[in-house]
């Protein structure tokens, strides 16, 4: 079992006990938020928490250290807003009057965990452990290297090609119908809940109680601008269904396909100004155009009714019977600002906008099937695209960027930078240098480098440059081998500690002792070993004896009497 006291807080790795991480740039002295968990809690005798990494109106996210396996992970603990209260020993209890919010909401988090952790769906974040404790539940997930979707288009010329998006978002695709068959409606399907981890897939997160993700609830909402269905902005008689992630991962491949995010659908009911610039209505094949119109109408009547038919017609151009469009439906927003000046207006601005939302597409399809370029994009004679050819024919995708490698994203050369000397926190922070990979190959000590700064690199600075993601090693210093030990006499015990721990010495090795001396200060360092002024390495034990005396007369003649 590693020791736990030299890791990190913020990335959980082995720093030595340092109190600023020099790979992470977290700060040991560092508090999360007083409603939080204490870093250094422990959960079960088994997990440690480490930093809150972000929360919602349904609960809080730490880093986590799973002792069993001496493993990364990330910790979810249900603590919902306004409904949740922190007590001094660190336990959950109710708001009073809110019991049963508090405890259906606490039923709905237990069961999606339990269901993600009995599933082998492949495109979900491992759930490793379910538990109650404190007043509360805990869910223990995987923690997966990488980063979310919208960074990772952020980074890479902002779009991919349908043939890069359709082999990696196929397992996803059947990771949510595989949800959905179970009865869990995701909700908040983004660019910003999809990770793309190091190995080039994409996993979906945050799967998050019914309430968390509609606007009218009790519950603080969590709502992805652009992503989110009608149905969830808490329109009169509009309920959520396997229809609403239709709409969510139509607006995420949206968003990879065309660049930009759809329109807020809470707008588009309104004024539907959606549209798909003529350069991409020219590349997308036809099935892909009329996938998303039919997945992303604002109507939920009007849509794509569950995952299975989205695929049929995105993957094989399978069209569904079009929906049979109920014109009596109320759309009446919840918020006054929604409501419609006159009664039933809002159901015929919906119907509008879907209309718009139709004639959209039917125009981009007439251009190119009567424009100059119908025989390119639709040539005579196209052979049926069936399931059987489309399995067949879909490229596999070891990472992300194998698909179409002379892509125009990747022509591009990147002088190297000298990153020697540079703190490495800053380093992987820094926006200068995001086209660029980094990892940690070793550690050294250095003469010349300061402890935590870059001592050498995998690729020489300058050259003719490397093409974006190249991956740089780094090898971070440990400072000199030896160094002459500080001056503790006088100091406190956590002063000395901490001059100590700034020198480079671990702090297992630091052992305190007390030693008596009435001629001497109370409660300061009298002595230390090594001496100050030795050159040792920051591996050795040090020991630092405090002065036990207190300044007392009586325990003074005491001792006295003891010594005669």
């Amino acid at each position: 079992m590693l020791n736990t006291e030299r890791l990190c807080l913020g990335c959980m790795t082995d720093n030595g006990g340092e109190r600023v991480c020099p790979i992470c740039g977290y700060d040991s002295a560092t508090k999360n938020p007083e409603n939080s968990l204490p870093a250094k809690f422990v959960l079960k005798n088994r997990y440690l928490v480490g930093n809150e990494t972000s929360s919602n109106g349904e609960g809080i996210s730490y880093i986590g250290w799973d002792n069993a396996n001496d493993a990364i992970v990330t910790v979810r603990e249900y603590f919902p807003t306004g409904f949740a209260l922190r007590n001094p020993d660190k336990t959950v209890s109710m708001v009073k009057g809110n019991e049963y919010t508090f405890n259906e909401g606490l039923l709905e988090f237990k069961d999606i965990k339990c269901n993600i952790m009995a599933s082998e769906l492949a495109s979900l974040v491992p759930v490793i452990d379910v538990f109650e404790e404190n007043g509360t539940v805990y869910s223990v997930e995987a923690n997966i290297q990488g980063i979310t979707l919208s960074k990772f288009l952020d980074k890479n010329g902002g779009i991919l090609k349908w043939e890069q998006a359709r082999a990696l978002f196929l397992p996803l695709i059947d990771t949510i119908k595989g949800m959905n068959d179970i009865g869990i409606i995701h909700g908040g399907i983004s660019a910003e809940t999809i990770i793309v981890g190091r190995d080039g897939k994409l996993r979906i997160t945050d799967y998050a109680i019914k309430k968390t993700r509609q606007s009218d609830s009790e519950l603080v909402s969590e709502l992805f601008n652009g992503y989110a269905a009608i149905e969830q902005y808490g329109f009169e008689g509009m309920h959520t269904d396997t229809y609403t992630d239709v709409y969510g991962i139509c607006a995420t491949l949206f968003r990879v396909l065309i660049g930009t995010v759809p329109p807020e659908s809470a707008k588009r009911i309104q004024n539907d100004s959606m549209s798909i610039p003529a350069k991409f209505a020219e590349e997308l094949p036809r099935h892909v155009l009329a996938a998303l119109a039919n997945g992303l109408q604002v109507l939920p009547e009007e849509r794509t009714r569950n995952i299975e038919a989205f695929k049929n017609e995105l993957v094989y151009g399978e069209i569904p019977n079009a929906p049979v469009v109920k014109h009596t439906q109320k759309a009446a927003s919840v918020a006054e600002k929604e409501k419609p000046a006159k009664k039933g207006s809002s159901a015929i601005s919906a119907l509008i906008a879907a209309g718009i939302t139709v004639g959209v597409f039917i125009i981009i399809g007439l251009i190119l099937i009567f424009g100059p370029l119908k025989d390119v994009v639709f040539p005579p004679k196209e052979p049926a695209y069936t399931s059987e050819e489309a399995e067949v024919n879909a490229p596999e995708v070891d990472k992300i960027g194998d698909v179409d490698s002379g892509a125009e994203l990747t022509s591009k050369l990147y002088t190297v930078p000298d990153l020697k000397g540079k703190l490495y926190a800053e380093v992987i922070d820094n926006e200068e240098y995001e086209m660029f990979e980094f990892a940690i190959s070793s550690k050294s000590f250095s003469d010349q480098y300061p402890k935590g700064t870059i001592c050498s690199q995998s690729i020489a600075p300058g050259g003719d440059g490397v093409v974006r993601d190249t991956k740089i090693e780094v090898v971070i210093s440990l400072g000199p081998k030896e160094i002459k030990i500080a001056n503790l006499k006088g100091l406190t015990k956590d002063e000395a500690i901490l001059e100590l721990l700034k020198q480079g010495f671990i702090y297992d090795n630091i052992e305190i002792l007390e030693k008596y001396d009435e001629d001497l200060t109370p409660g300061v360092v009298i002595d230390q070993s090594p001496k100050y002024g030795d050159k040792v390495s920051t591996d050795v034990g040090v020991k630092i004896y405090i002065n036990s005396y207190t300044g007392d007369e009586s325990e003074s003649s005491s001792s006295n009497n003891e010594r005669n």
